[in-house]
């Protein structure tokens, strides 16, 4: 399930985890990663996506949603993504519901 702060529930070894993967999370993934680590993360040209990257996506978002020290963070990142591979694609479309159409659109207003 997710929520509005950009937010996925996910249940892993019989816990409940929150990942939130906010705008400033998403900025430390660019800084870190470049500008296009979202094209990068696309599997449209039949590529894996970088294995680091996703990690990257995935531990941030865990020490954000759980407050836990990155190292921590990191290798259950791992355990994790190793475990459900498309966790990654929840989490994205969690934090960027434009992306996946679920988003409300801003359409004509009303004067």
């Amino acid at each position: 399930m997710a929520d509005v702060t950009g937010a996925l529930h996910h249940t892993f070894g019989g816990k409940e985890y929150t990942l939130r993967l906010t705008w400033g999370v998403l900025a430390e993934i660019q800084a870190a990663h470049g500008d296009d680590f979202l094209d990068r993360l696309s599997n449209q040209d039949g590529k894996t996506p970088p294995f680091a990257l996703m990690i990257d996506i995935a531990a941030k978002a865990l020490a954000k949603g759980e407050k836990m020290p990155a190292i921590e963070a990191s290798d259950l990142a791992d355990d994790m993504l190793t475990a459900d591979p498309e966790l990654i694609g929840r989490l994205m479309v969690a934090a960027l519901p434009d992306a996946s159409g679920n988003a409300v659109g801003a359409g004509k207003r009303k004067r």
